[in-house]
């Protein structure tokens, strides 16, 4: 059916460092947290008031992005290369985030790594965990 699509559809890439090159990591990935936009809002409420009221800031923001899935060290597009070192200096290159959801709707995010972790695993594969923080206005397209 038409514009529906499932993770076999689904496309991401992240860049191997601060202004790197992009690797396609999705046979990496098993978890993706959900690409949520939300408005800023302020509290508006004064005194006297019983509920709480709120206005928007004008101000958008996106929310991490979560990436799990079985830890890999394949060279150059492992997520052990890819992920390995988190971001650290305000002077550093972004990352570009590309998410293709299906039917080539694509949403382009710049980026920061905020984390990665090696999971151990009492008798599993081990796992891996980023964190990706967005910064400025995701593009969709």
């Amino acid at each position: 059916m038409p514009g529906k699509y499932g993770s076999a559809s689904c496309t991401i890439t992240y860049d191997d460092a601060p202004g790197g090159t992009g690797r396609i990591v999705t046979g990496h990935i098993l978890t993706m947290s959900g690409v949520k936009i939300t408005s800023v809002m302020q509290a508006s409420h004064a005194f006297g008031d019983s509920w709480e009221e709120s206005l928007p800031s004008g101000m958008g923001k996106m929310d991490p992005v979560t990436l799990t899935g079985f830890w890999d060290t394949t060279a150059t597009t492992g997520p052990h290369v890819v992920f390995i070192v988190p971001d650290d200096g305000p002077q550093d290159a972004t990352r570009t985030l590309v998410i293709v959801f299906g039917d080539s709707k694509t949403m382009t995010v710049e980026t920061y790594l905020v984390s990665y972790s090696v999971l151990g695993k009492n008798g599993a594969l081990s796992e891996f965990e980023a964190v990706i923080q967005p910064t400025g206005a995701p593009v969709w397209s």
